[in-house]
């Protein structure tokens, strides 16, 4: 018999497993032993990027960010068309357009850590080089 490096016998592959697409089960339990303790949002995150590769995570992202400036770009504008109908109801729909923006700015500042989260859960892309 022959003797392979470090006296220990190759590693065979598993059969239908890929380095890198493993199944999403797999990456969930990965992530949550590399992040440690993760609070509930955090958790909910790391099952939603489990489930998708890094370039479906970033869309997604990029989606939430466009739908949220945009739903507080309409909320603004619909506050300041209700102040003719009711000042108190114009008052309610603009402060629903701050939470809003609050959400975006909160999610725009996030973005790098978001994206690297989505990363590191997926396992994807490292073995790549981003462009």
């Amino acid at each position: 018999m022959a003797r392979h490096a470090g006296g220990r016998p190759p590693q065979r592959p598993i059969k239908g497993f890929r380095p890198g697409k493993e199944p999403p089960q797999l990456r969930k339990q990965r992530a949550r032993q590399q992040f440690g303790e993760m609070n509930a949002a955090q958790e909910r995150l790391v099952d939603l990027f489990a489930d998708r590769s890094p370039d479906q995570s970033r869309v997604l992202l990029r989606r939430w960010r466009i739908g949220l400036l945009i739903g507080a770009i309409v909320l603004a504008v619909l506050g300041a068309v209700l102040y003719a109908w009711s000042i108190v109801a114009g008052a309610v729909i603009h402060a629903l357009a701050v939470a809003v923006l609050v959400l975006w700015w909160r999610l725009h500042r996030q973005r790098t850590a978001l994206e690297a989260m989505a990363d590191a859960v997926s396992g994807e892309s490292r073995g790549r080089r981003r462009k």
